[in-house]
């Protein structure tokens, strides 16, 4: 019995790459990858903007870690459970029901950004992209979790290979300059006047998109080593990512500012088929975070097969039909109000973080008096 048991543990460890990729493909979705989200961000900030992808990149380091230690200590089912241990249990209810309803903004996001691409790169109308994103998240959510790191894990690479790859050629191609950075300091920043102010809000709307893959994937790491550094790495990747996307931008200035898929305009000026190839890859990848968020949304709100495949039909049709209004538009109005929820989420786990360790030094000075 426990040689079946030993073999079990063993079966469901998870390797670094893996926890990395699931943690990076649940991020780098439909704002990531195209670019919009980077520039709106970070890029827009010009030379502050690159002191902000370096926090930013810290901090997912450390916030991804965290989540799954504690995960992994109460083998949670959802991110309820985490929750209710960060805020406590009255205000862990209602941040856990903003973590679900953030889930289903986010899904809208996904089915804008599938459409734009579909508009803008392939010139179809935007309903057809939002259709066959959002009816393959459906599909691959309601076969079960195992699918769903698998179907994340497979793509991720790919996009970002391709992400480094555009990014790199964009530079040699069109060098940064001052003056380019100069233009992008002299716009007005969507999200708010301080680039300190903006990281932070990047970082916690999507690590409160990411708690959703993150809990699981704490639970299955049965290895605290590869948890901690599938972390780093992961977080490392998004920042990697997110400092190519900012500089392959600033190459594009002044053209690019127009579009609102930055990145295929880019691979475009670079060849027609690589264009294509990036708006192929780019949909996979809103396909691997649609499938994150929809799967955290329907863990969380239903218990049964059934259930779960009601809700999900529900917000899959609800993401479609408000995917509509448009990505850009979009992005600048859920993802900020996202962004202020997850700073209470990001507050709550460096309190528990801080909690743990003063507990145990209550109770140690307790017994020894």
């Amino acid at each position: 019995m426990k040689g079946m048991d030993i073999k079990m543990k063993k079966a469901r460890q998870l390797s670094v790459p893996a926890i990395a990729a699931a943690f990076i493909g649940t991020v780098v979705g439909a704002g990531f990858a195209t670019g919009q989200e980077v520039l709106q961000f970070f890029t827009l900030y010009g030379r502050t903007g690159f002191i902000g992808i370096i926090l930013a990149t810290v901090l997912f380091c450390y916030f991804g870690i965290s989540i799954m230690k504690i995960s992994r200590d109460l083998k949670a089912d959802s991110h309820l459970e985490l929750v209710k241990f960060a805020a406590g249990p009255r205000l862990g209810v209602l941040l856990d029901w903003l973590i679900t309803l953030s889930f289903i903004g986010v899904l809208v996001v996904m089915a804008a950004g599938s459409g734009a691409i579909a508009e803008e790169h392939f010139n179809l109308p935007p309903l057809y992209g939002s259709l066959a994103i959002i009816i393959l998240s459906f599909l691959t959510v309601i076969s079960g979790v195992n699918n769903v790191i698998k179907a994340i894990g497979i793509v991720v690479p790919f996009l970002l290979i391709i992400v480094l790859g555009v990014a790199v050629f964009s530079i040699l191609n069109d060098p940064l300059t001052i003056k380019k950075i100069g233009i992008l300091e002299s716009l007005e920043a969507p999200v708010t006047r301080s680039w300190l102010f903006s990281s932070f809000l990047y970082v916690s709307y999507n690590i409160l998109l990411a708690v959703a893959i993150l809990t699981p994937l704490g639970v299955e790491a049965q290895n605290k080593k590869n948890l901690i550094c599938g972390g780093i790495l992961g977080g490392l990747g998004l920042g990697i990512g997110v400092l190519a996307i900012s500089l392959a931008i600033i190459s594009g200035v002044p053209e690019i500012l127009p579009f609102q898929v930055p990145m295929v305009f880019l691979a475009y000026r670079l060849n027609p088929l690589l264009a294509f190839v990036y708006g192929i890859i780019l949909f996979l990848e809103i396909y691997t975070t649609a499938v994150s968020i929809l799967y955290g949304f329907v863990a969380r709100i239903a218990y049964t097969k059934i259930m779960r495949f009601i809700w999900a039909a529900i917000a899959c049709a609800g993401a479609i039909f408000a995917g509509q209004l448009g990505f850009s538009k979009i992005i600048t109005t859920i993802y900020p109000l996202m962004g202020f929820v997850g700073l209470f989420l990001l507050a709550s786990i460096i309190w528990s973080q801080i909690r743990e360790p003063i507990s145990v030094l209550l109770k140690t000075s307790k017994k020894r008096s």
